[in-house]
């Protein structure tokens, strides 16, 4: 059964953002078509590009000069459920798009708009491309090397991120119009959904001032990065933690013993990452991967994407499958983004769903749009709390259940301390607090009663864990018919990496997905910021596929998400470029495939960076008015894209000496006012102060503090921000009917663990 069977779906405007929401509606059942102007050429994708994002059904041209066009319109409206609306903002065409006339007409229409910056405030109408959305993210100025300018991450980051979420935004909705029967209306800002993958760093800077920066991949943990060995590069994560000193003897030397603890390892880093090149420049990459998996380490190496296409993990789940390029050359690209028991990506069957759509005749309203589910959240670290938090977020009562003597690494590593880490604030806002000992029979019965009570389960411990903590599917299942199961591991249920450890850092290596972004070729591959959120927002996804699967008369299900498969997914096009060619794509550093110039430029002042993208010859005669007057402007040396793209270092420097003299949100706001999409690379702080984000309000406060606000909007109710990151255990006592239990115990000082061990 099709999760989105008999769900039509229009798009309408280009965008890979969009694109990327369609093919997953499409995937799981919708039928979609995009709506064209009768003369439009096909979008300005690549080969590979189009292969990966573009999966519609058909194109509908539509006249928008005829005289009855507007009819029309809303007759195909009338028609459809979702409506994924990629316009500019000012941009409606003869057609409305404002909410208000949108929804009294067409009740049950979901309108869901993806726009740059939103649709309102004063960048609403500002030019964007990858670079500029990135860099204005804050995602930037985290990537790279500290002592060069930004780097841009070739993923398309800020789009794929904002395709997801308008993937999540359209199913909630979905999922409320099953209750009551109404549709509603979504302000999707790419820029703010982009934003959620920089949530703990702005989390912090607005609780204690911090301004991070690209440091080369030093991460905060230590080891936590990938270093050269014998044939390339091997990802050496030192977690779990608890499990380094299993390690410690491979490395033939007994001055590793005494970093026993995290705490001395980053507090002599150098030292002790001397001590671990010696074995790693003797040993191939894959040795060392299995070596340290065999310790129970998250290591990984450095793959290419011809690498991936070949691991046999991936081989074993038949993960890669058939495509065609538009040239009709044969082409690989990842499979399903996550698997399911019941439901299916690509089915063919054609039968629609029953919809339970049973309070449409009396239009009673929900305020968010997952009110009345309960999620038991057994996550931990970033990746599964943020896909939790997402739920939380929007209405849904979610649990998480904490193990005090094994601390969730996002509460610090100081015991003393678990209630005061920003980080934990966002990640975790919204949800409860519960402390259990589940290798205790009366814990774990008191827990089984809850899933009794329960809709969905997360999880993203390693495969078997939860069985053999008596929680696994079939057990919940038994207790529980309608309960939906995600696990979100490393490497997924099944395959020979299956019971493999892995973290944001093992996961971007193994994928090939750090092997795509750098400086150039020659250099080292840079890690992005930061593929854990967008693992945690395909968990959001699925959960909620599932549970609309469930809503429109399915069963629930045992979801198996593999975080290296839809780390993949957000580069679906590379795959398809290297399986078609046989060679890698080429590493790009901050410069466009097709446009040009394109680039990262120091403006006044000590780490402030403008960047800025030239997508057309007429952009590039304003761009050239502005910074080398009519002279460059009417150089017939660079009146092409071709010729810019032979003399880019020319033209690079050209721009470079203007943007010194000006400050970079000055530039920036020249630059756009002639049309050239320029952009800022903020920081934590540019952040905190951005006109943008302070018109559409963006930033939360409550408890006292300021948090980071929501991916989308929608109108008739979405995020709310209840309350922080609870302290830990504060709702035990709410769950007393659940069981008397001596849950206050679990609470002890002598019992409560350290993330450091």
């Amino acid at each position: 059964m099709k999760s989105l069977g008999g769900i039509r779906v229009l798009r309408i405007g280009d965008g890979l953002g969009a694109a990327y929401c369609t093919k997953l509606l499409a995937g799981f059942g919708a039928e979609v078509h995009s709506v064209v102007p009768a003369d439009a050429a096909t979008p300005d994708y690549s080969g590979e590009e189009m292969a990966w994002y573009e999966v519609e059904r058909g194109r509908l041209p539509f006249d928008w000069s005829a005289a009855d066009a507007a009819q029309a319109w809303a007759r195909l409206l009338q028609q459809t459920d979702v409506l994924i609306d990629a316009r500019a903002a000012a941009d409606a065409g003869p057609c409305p798009a404002e909410p208000e006339t949108l929804t009294a007409s067409h009740p049950r229409l979901i309108v869901c708009r993806i726009t740059p910056f939103g649709l309102d405030g004063p960048y609403r109408d500002h030019a964007a491309e990858d670079i500029t959305l990135y860099a204005m993210s804050g995602l930037m100025t985290s990537t790279g090397d500290g002592t060069r300018e930004p780097l841009n991450a070739q993923p398309k980051i800020a789009q794929v991120t904002a395709g997801l979420y308008a993937y999540i935004a359209s199913v909630m909705a979905l999922l409320r119009r099953e209750r009551d029967g109404l549709g509603d209306f979504i302000d999707l800002s790419i820029r703010e959904a982009a934003m959620e993958n920089y949530e703990n760093a702005i989390a912090e800077h607005l609780h204690a001032g911090n301004i991070p920066r690209r440091n080369g991949d030093e991460h905060n943990m230590v080891p936590w990065r990938t270093y050269r060995c014998a044939d390339g590069e091997a990802a050496i994560i030192g977690g779990p933690i608890r499990n380094w000193s299993k390690a410690a003897a491979l490395f033939g030397n007994a001055e590793i013993e005494r970093y026993a603890r995290m705490d001395q390892r980053i507090k002599e880093r150098k030292q002790f990452e001397a001590l671990l090149r010696p074995w790693l420049e003797a040993h191939d990459k894959r040795e060392i991967f299995l070596a340290g998996q065999r310790c129970g380490l998250a290591w990984s190496y450095l793959a290419t994407m011809l690498d991936a296409l070949q691991d046999p993990q991936n081989v074993a789940r038949q993960f890669f499958v058939d495509a065609t390029l538009p040239d009709g050359r044969a082409c690989r690209v990842p499979g399903a983004p996550f698997r399911g028991t019941a439901t299916r990506w690509n089915d063919d069957d054609d039968a629609p769903p029953r919809s339970a759509a049973a309070a449409a005749a009396n239009g009673e309203r929900v305020d968010t749009p997952l009110a009345g589910l309960r999620v038991l959240d057994f996550t931990h670290d970033w990746a599964g709390p943020h896909a939790a938090r997402v739920l939380a977020d929007y209405g849904a009562e979610v649990i998480k259940v904490e193990y005090p003597k094994r601390l969730d690494g996002m509460r610090g590593g100081y015991p003393a301390k678990v209630n005061d880490f920003a980080r934990f604030w966002q990640l975790h806002r919204n949800k409860r607090s519960l402390t259990l000992d589940l290798e205790r029979p009366d814990h774990l019965a008191f827990c089984k009663r809850l899933a009794a009570d329960s809709d969905l389960v997360l999880e993203n411990s390693r495969p078997g864990v939860m069985d053999k903590l008596g929680l696994g599917y079939e057990a919940l299942r038994a207790i529980n018919p309608r309960i939906v199961m995600v696990s979100m591991s490393a490497f997924g249920a099944d395959g020979p990496y299956a019971r493999f450890a892995g973290y944001g850092g093992t996961i971007e290596a193994i994928s090939g997905l750090q092997a795509l972004t750098g400086y150039d070729a020659s250099g080292p591959a840079f890690r992005v910021r930061e593929m854990d959120v967008l693992n945690g927002i395909f968990g959001s996804c699925a959960a909620l596929t599932a549970l609309l699967h469930r809503a429109r008369g399915g069963s629930g299900q045992w979801i198996d998400l593999s975080e290296t498969e839809t780390c993949c997914w957000t580069v679906g096009e590379f795959f398809a470029q290297a399986s078609a060619s046989g060679r890698e794509p080429p590493v790009l550093g901050n410069r466009h495939a097709r446009h040009a110039p394109q680039g990262c430029y120091a403006a006044a002042g000590s780490d402030r960076w403008l960047t800025l993208s030239v997508a057309d010859d007429a952009q590039w005669r304003r761009l050239a008015l502005i910074v080398g007057g009519p002279a460059l402007a009417e150089d017939p040396r660079y009146a092409s894209v071709e010729q810019r793209r032979a003399a880019h270092d020319e033209l690079d420097a050209r721009i470079a000496a203007w943007t010194r003299e000006h400050e970079a949100d000055e530039a920036m706001r020249g630059l756009q006012a002639a049309g050239i999409a320029a952009g800022l690379v903020c920081n934590a702080r540019d952040l905190a102060v951005d006109p943008q984000l302070a018109a559409r309000q963006w930033f939360q406060s409550v408890d006292g503090i300021r948090l980071p606000g929501f991916p989308f909007r929608m109108r008739r109710g979405g995020g709310v921000l209840r309350w922080r990151g609870p302290d830990l255990g504060r709702d035990n006592a709410h769950f007393a009917a659940y069981g008397d239990l001596a849950l206050g115990d679990t609470l002890a000082p002598d019992r409560l663990g350290t993330a450091f061990q």
